[in-house]
């Protein structure tokens, strides 16, 4: 079992957090990257009986990491009140989609995207002096208001945790390969 990431206090939801709230969660949370790693690795290690020095936090890395997490991605049906929760904050209009979209990750693939979404985001920092974690407070529709993000890449802010998130579901929906991880550093690179 997958050993995941827990706050050792209530999380306000990040849209109405303070920004007292938000710069108190962002100092957890990045505090908590290096044990999450190590985690990931240990995982790595034990499932594959390869080194776990194999993660060393390279660009190259990501592929490995990519082509080991892709065949243990386990989705799981969202129950009845999921559903109905999520379909009563969906407009009309999107609520076939909703209805297709019956299935969720798994609560360990769940935590191993969060746990590697952390170690693509220290990729990112390790490689490039100029990137860092911080939040976004306004404006209070923004996606990620009150997130931890990584800034330093122009105009716009990463949300690494997200990318995995959303290369996992294409992987899963037959939209994505091994390469991904690799792919989508390149992209974000650009930004750079």
């Amino acid at each position: 079992m997958y050993n995941k990431m827990i706050a050792p206090f209530e999380i306000e939801p990040f849209e109405i957090m303070t920004k007292l709230e938000a710069r108190t969660y962002l100092a957890w949370f990045t505090s908590e990257i290096p044990k999450r790693i190590e985690v990931l690795k240990a995982f790595y290690h034990e499932t594959t009986g390869s080194s776990p020095d194999d993660l060393d936090l390279s660009e190259r890395s990501l592929g490995i990491l990519c082509k080991w997490f892709i065949p243990r991605i386990t989705m799981v049906p969202k129950t009845a009140a999921e559903l109905e929760e999520e379909i009563s904050m969906t407009p009309e209009w999107l609520r076939d989609e909703v209805l297709k979209n019956s299935e969720k990750f798994s609560e360990e693939s769940s935590s191993i995207i969060i746990d590697i979404g952390l170690y693509f985001g220290t990729v990112f920092i390790n490689l490039f002096s100029s990137l860092d974690w911080g939040v976004v407070h306004t404006p209070k529709n923004y996606v990620y208001v009150n997130r931890p993000v990584i800034k330093g890449f122009g105009k716009v802010e990463m949300n690494p945790i997200a990318i995995v998130y959303n290369a996992s579901l294409a992987y899963v929906r037959k939209r994505g390969d091994e390469r991904q991880l690799n792919d989508l550093f390149n992209v974000w690179k650009e930004y750079l």
